[in-house]
């Protein structure tokens, strides 16, 4: 996928309808009229809304302003989190997203890059990376920094809960470090399956302190200090059209990370199937009928 074949896969990330793509390629139009501008480094601004809910705005503008910092300081907290290997715990969870050569895959929160570059790794040869964050200033660092040599990367400002793309565009998404503070969670859990094929997965994660751990002295010090660490696993907010869950705890079991595959259609039971070897009818809604809530 070229750059401007990328642009003519974007989509309204409210309506998913078509966009035009001007004959300089410097902009997209939606429908409504909203205009959505390419930057001379090819990278999309694709946030909306244009003016974002207060909790999104507030950490596009810290992130901003600690772009050059930010590496630093992330792998400071990670050692101090039982001296915990970064490189190997990053390696583990993209290994999560079952990349292969030539797939596609999205990340929403690609910061500067230091999981971008494992994804871009499993890609190649001939493979698409498609890398978002909230913050003009990461991205482009990211932009800078990443090799891109044997594989099509490409980039676009955008708002996890509002993704510009089809259904069933990606192989795999990934995102680390943020789902926690989304204004819309729910509603970017459902964009994160959405936009990956059935068969595909998803795999996110972020700060969260496992609960047997809560309560014991330098985790209750961590728990006080950024209250980051006191949120939980988003399990409520998930999407019913998925299979084969699984949560893991990392970095000293302070942060987690879970991956699913994404299903065509939603789990159902079948509440009148007759239990055999009955002599008489009995099924799940007839119990429910009897039971005494």
């Amino acid at each position: 996928m070229n750059h401007k074949e990328f642009l003519e896969s974007l989509v309204c990330p409210l309506t998913g309808t078509p966009l035009t793509l001007s004959e300089d390629q410097k902009t997209l139009t939606s429908e409504d009229g909203t205009v959505y501008e390419v930057g001379d480094t090819g990278i999309v601004n694709m946030l909306y809304p244009k003016e974002l809910l207060p909790e999104d705005a507030r950490e596009q503008y810290l992130y901003d302003q600690a772009f050059l910092r930010y590496d630093k300081g992330v792998s400071w907290v990670f050692e101090t989190l039982n001296h915990s290997d970064e490189a190997a715990t990053r390696k583990f969870f993209i290994d999560l997203m079952e990349l292969k050569p030539g797939m596609k895959a999205l990340e929403v929160g690609a910061g500067t890059g230091k999981d971008s570059a494992l994804i871009l790794d499993k890609v190649r040869p001939g493979g698409t990376a498609v890398l978002s964050d909230l913050s003009p200033n990461m991205l482009k660092l990211a932009q800078e920094k990443l090799n891109t040599d044997d594989v099509n990367a490409h980039y676009f400002l955008g708002n996890g809960s509002y993704l510009p793309f089809a259904d069933d565009t990606f192989d795999a998404v990934f995102h680390f470090g943020g789902i926690n503070t989304f204004s819309e969670r729910k509603r970017a859990f459902d964009e994160l399956t959405r936009v990956v094929r059935p068969g595909g997965k998803v795999v996110v994660g972020d700060e969260s302190v496992a609960p047997w751990l809560r309560n014991t002295p330098t985790y209750a010090t961590l728990l006080k200090a950024n209250p980051l660490f006191r949120a939980e696993v988003p399990l409520e907010d998930l999407p019913a059209n998925i299979e084969n869950f699984k949560l893991h705890y990392i970095f000293g079991n302070a942060f987690y990370v879970m991956e699913y595959k994404v299903t065509s259609t939603a789990p159902e039971i079948d509440i009148d199937l007759p239990i055999p070897g009955k002599d008489f009818v009995d099924n799940w809604r007839l119990r429910a009928e009897k039971a005494v809530d």
